[in-house]
């Protein structure tokens, strides 16, 4: 589980600075400052809290892994940012997806695309291309 290796590698107990959220179960605490959640449990607070009051950023991670819910979630947080939250960083992660085309689809422009080329630099690019 991600959320147990980053508090191990924090050096934090499970459910204080780094906590979970899945379907029944939950590890988290007034003290946590990064949560792991599922795709559902975002959908949901999405619904309940639709301005994600607390939130500094979400990052959905190994969006290629495409399922109705991500693309939801991701087309809901970016019309939060284009409204009422412009504060809210919004990282889209894939190791395989166009990163041009989900940002695109979800107009979070302008979009820094990194990639790792054949020697392993990372470079910076946003959208068009431009380093």
């Amino acid at each position: 589980m991600a959320a147990r290796r980053v508090a191990q590698e924090m050096g934090v107990r499970l459910g204080a600075e780094v906590g979970y959220q899945v379907r029944f179960e939950e590890a988290a605490s007034r003290e946590t400052r990064i949560r792991f959640v599922t795709e559902g449990v975002l959908t949901r607070r999405l619904v309940g809290d639709p301005l994600l009051e607390g939130v500094a950023t979400v990052i959905l991670d190994e969006f290629h892994e495409r399922s109705l819910a991500a693309d939801m979630s991701l087309g809901l947080l970016a019309r939060l940012q284009d409204s009422s939250r412009r504060d809210l960083k919004l990282i889209v992660m894939s190791a395989t997806l166009d990163a041009k085309t989900i940002a695109g689809a979800a107009a979070i422009l302008p979009a820094l695309v990194a990639s790792i080329d054949a020697a392993q630099e990372i470079m910076i690019r946003d959208y068009k291309g431009a380093v």
